[in-house]
């Protein structure tokens, strides 16, 4: 099996997550969590990497990085790897903690930063574990309301900048953004990651791209186009035809108005696979590139007001996967 591919660059912004093996505890006590945490200071101080939002669920995990040493899977490896040993020692316990590798996705900091920590913070609550986000002792949360210092390897400074660059007003604010995910149902950000390594517009997509592509050596780029390609268009548009109980040809063909599904299985085409704009505007029915991106951002921008909208997507997505 190709080993999943790790996207890696100075200053870049990541969501990181794992998940206890067969879903297991990865934190059984209050020691067990004031472990995890005080590993941060030394992939800190090792690796130079910076938290700026992070959960800590009964589990897994949420991070959200920055590594302006291009280091992320040392830097994660060092982690996983340290805290399995001690936890394996603690509770007389022998192999994985961990499923598998961690999931990375590179993130666009102006675009999503913001979303992506209120997503992180609000973990708790969504799970019941909490009934407001500041109760949870285990996040990056409370120390975003505080007025005081925090330790070196955390900094809120980009998320609360975001909103206002004063702090008092920045603090305030933030707490409101995060609260407005208690008062509504918000989307879930990570649903908008296309090709499953990366969150951001068309202009970063294409950044990500021409970066992959213009690594060399190493076994884990073949991997990365091969995995894009093997959920194809042809699969997509079969979906999405028997979703929505028409023929292939007509999601296929270029019709005025444009079916709906056609948006969608654009939508799918540009998220799931490594086409181009030109590839996938061919397949359906000669469009320029120029629609087929302005039908991403009209999906993706439907898909958080219309919470519905957003539930179709999602079990066609399921289907797929």
């Amino acid at each position: 099996m190709s080993r999943p591919l790790r996207i890696e660059w100075e200053g870049g912004f990541y969501h990181v997550t794992a998940r206890g093996n067969e879903k297991r505890p990865i934190f059984l006590m209050e020691q067990d969590f004031l472990r995890f945490v005080g590993r941060f200071e030394r992939i800190y101080e090792r690796y130079g990497v910076v938290l700026h939002s992070y959960v800590l669920m009964t589990n897994h995990y949420h991070l959200l990085v920055e590594t302006p040493r291009a280091n992320l899977s040392a830097a994660l490896h060092d982690l996983n790897t340290a805290y399995t040993n001690y936890f394996n020692r603690r509770h007389d316990r022998v192999g994985h903690l961990f499923q598998g590798r961690y999931r990375s996705i590179v993130v666009e900091k102006d675009a999503y930063l913001l979303e992506l920590s209120r997503y992180i913070h609000l973990n708790p609550v969504r799970a019941r574990m909490a009934k407001r986000p500041e109760a949870y002792r285990w996040s990056s949360y409370p120390s975003y309301l505080s007025s005081g210092s925090c330790p070196e390897w955390l900094r809120r400074e980009d998320v609360l900048g975001q909103i206002n660059k004063i702090p008092t007003k920045g603090r305030r604010k933030y707490r409101q953004f995060v609260e407005e995910g208690l008062g509504r149902e918000i989307r879930d950000p990570l649903k908008g990651v296309i090709a499953g390594v990366a969150l951001g517009g068309e202009t970063f997509w294409e950044e990500v791209r021409n970066r992959v592509q213009g690594l060399e050596g190493g076994d884990e780029v073949p991997a990365f186009r091969k995995m894009h390609r093997k959920t194809d268009v042809g699969m997509i548009v079969e979906k999405v035809a028997s979703y929505y109980g028409v023929p292939i040809d007509r999601i296929t063909q270029l019709t005025h108005p444009p079916h709906r599904g056609t948006q969608v299985a654009m939508y799918l085409a540009r998220k799931k696979t490594d086409l181009s704009l030109n590839e996938i505007g061919g397949i359906f029915g000669k469009r320029h590139y120029t629609a087929v991106s302005i039908a991403f951002r009209r999906m993706e921008a439907r898909r958080q007001r219309d919470p519905g909208f957003d539930r179709e997507l999602g079990k066609i997505e399921r289907e797929l996967s």
